[in-house]
């Protein structure tokens, strides 16, 4: 029940959104000489259409159980346990047009025999809509900066050392688009056209379990959140570069050796603006496993009181803030097809960092908190990503046998037209940061800005002096294999039986873990029992990494 949230079932987002999108493409090759001229354009313009209002029946979160239990039995009393309470107002349905145009150059030159290079730019502009609505209390709601100078260079070269091994080296810029989901965020941001509200159970005017506002008006002060970008905001972008050299070993077996950089730059963060500066510092007292005092945590915290705009909760400014790195090795061996065997084995040393809560240079930025430990201190928050795994090896193979080059009945339906393939994968675990819940009033005489993290920031609720993605998720050994039958009906229709198993040997493997690593209370941090403990073992699409087995007939025709 920790960290759960309870509330009317919410409307599934993607459900009623429409798009139309319509998109011309062109493009031409002209060869002279050493060098083939590419250069094109795209032209796209989408239209998007979205009928959307999540949450507006109210939401409740508990940190834990037992608040649940006390609200749910105390309620008549006027008892407040949970620590904040959401709900959405104003119109679901907006639209908005965006429309792209990107050109490209390419010359592929032939300098020698054995060396090639690939010089190319791509521009890219995007001609973002405006929000309809602006909040007067803040024009930036009614801005969303278009960003111009999208150049992006792209340079790649190969090396022919000798008749077997080729060297390659490349580089590029490549940027980010402007998602829908960023664009909706921005509309809907001004607390005008659409109103999400937070309110901390210590706020007067706070509702008492189960209710719900019925109105947008009469809400309590500082309820209601903002979100703009910031006025010099531009596109994310990743420079990326690789470095490789193949090898032919024999006539049917090639290894290739990779390192593969890429940089994230400016990724998106967000920052609460509305937060102002940090008061006094308070020290929270930890206790061991056997409840004896083994240390403190010190930190400054923020006050709802020193808020900038009081007439607001939080002012999420969405910026660059944040940056990725991530540095592999990749090798590769390809046996190409002789003796009905072809098979690939494929290994992987990776590291991936970010920071700011990233989480893999992949961030939800429909979420409405800050997502620092500190606000807008994003280098704090520097680690090992999600996405993080460092070693990983995957071999896939397919074997299909000739047992005899007899053409009768009995070798076509019963001896050959056998294959077996398969998929083995071994991968070291993935990371994950231990969290706190926050439950109440910590210090008599100081109302956080936000009850939900120890620093009262409202941002990412990680156990601040424990370090960032310092939990394992899991291993990963498996291995799918299939074994298929084909089947010569006649001349013109033939069919295939498939007989194919996931996991075949059902070592299945945690794909999430419970990171609860202390529970918050009255300025005391609790360890919490199970930190680590497996709590799920797949998700979407499958449900399960379980043994799963599967027979299919497919007719061609």
């Amino acid at each position: 029940m920790a960290g759960a949230f309870v509330g009317a079932a919410a409307p599934y987002p993607r459900t009623k959104p429409s798009e139309n999108r319509y998109q011309i493409v062109d493009n031409y090759t002209v060869n002279r000489g050493a060098h083939s001229l590419k250069f094109g354009a795209d032209f796209q313009t989408n239209k998007d259409w979205i009928d959307q209002l999540t949450n507006r029946a109210g939401t409740y979160s508990y940190a834990n159980l037992t608040n649940f239990a006390r609200d749910f039995s105390e309620n008549a009393t006027g008892a407040r346990n949970y620590t904040t309470f959401t709900q959405a107002f104003g119109n679901p349905v907006h639209e908005f047009r965006t429309t792209d145009i990107n050109l490209y150059l390419q010359d592929t030159w032939k300098m020698a025999r054995r060396f090639t290079a690939n010089l190319g730019v791509r521009y890219e502009k995007t001609s973002l809509p405006q929000p309809t609505l602006t909040n007067p209390a803040r024009p930036q709601t009614g801005v969303i900066p278009q960003d111009n100078n999208n150049i992006a260079p792209r340079v790649s070269f190969s090396f022919a050392a000798n008749e077997r091994t080729v060297l390659r080296a490349g580089y590029g810029i490549f940027y980010a688009r402007v998602h829908g989901n960023l664009l909706d965020t921005l509309f809907l941001g001004n607390g005008i056209y659409q109103s999400n509200i937070s309110v901390n159970n210590t706020q007067a005017g706070a509702p008492v379990f189960p209710a719900a506002f019925s109105s947008a008006s009469g809400l309590p002060s500082a309820a209601i959140s903002l979100q703009y970008a910031a006025s010099d905001f531009y596109s994310p972008y990743t420079q990326q570069g690789t470095v490789a050299v193949e090898r032919q070993l024999a006539r049917n077996l090639g290894l290739t050796v990779s390192y593969i950089w890429s940089r994230g730059m400016g990724l998106i963060a967000q920052r609460d603006v509305n937060l102002g500066a940090a008061g006094p510092t308070v020290t929270y007292s930890i206790l061991n496993s056997s409840g004896a005092p083994s240390g403190t945590y010190s930190t400054p915290v923020y006050l709802f009181s020193n808020r900038v705009d009081p007439r607001y909760s939080k002012i999420l400014q969405i910026e660059n803030g944040a940056n990725s790195w991530y540095n592999g090795l990749a090798v590769q061996v390809n046996k190409r097809m002789s003796r009905g065997i072809t098979a690939k084995l494929s290994y992987t040393w990776s590291h991936a960092i970010d920071d700011g809560n990233e989480q893999g240079a992949s961030w939800n930025i429909d979420s409405t908190f800050n997502n620092s430990t500190f606000n807008g201190n994003y280098q704090l928050d520097k680690g090992s990503s999600t996405l993080d795994q460092r070693h990983r090896a995957v071999m896939n193979w397919v074997w299909e046998p000739t047992f005899t080059g007899s053409t009768s009945t009995f070798a076509r339906y019963l001896v050959n037209g056998w294959s077996v393939s398969g998929i083995a994968t071994i991968a070291s675990s993935q990371p994950i940061s231990p969290t706190v819940n926050v439950s109440g009033t910590q210090f008599p005489g100081l109302a956080f800005a936000f009850t939900n993290t120890l620093n009262g920031s409202g941002g990412w609720t990680r156990v601040p002096f424990l370090p960032v993605s310092s939990l394992d998720i899991d291993r990963i050994h498996r291995l799918d294999a299939r074994v298929e039958r084909r089947l010569p009906f006649t001349e013109r229709v033939s069919g295939r039986l498939i007989f194919e198993a996931f996991n075949v040997f059902n070592m299945m493997y945690n794909t999430a873990v419970l990171t609860q690593a202390y529970s918050a209370a009255n300025g005391v941090l609790t360890p919490t029992a199970n930190l680590g403990r497996g709590s799920q073992s797949q998700g979407f699409p499958d449900g399960t990494n379980a043994r799963r087995a599967q027979v299919a007939l497919r007719v061609v025709f």
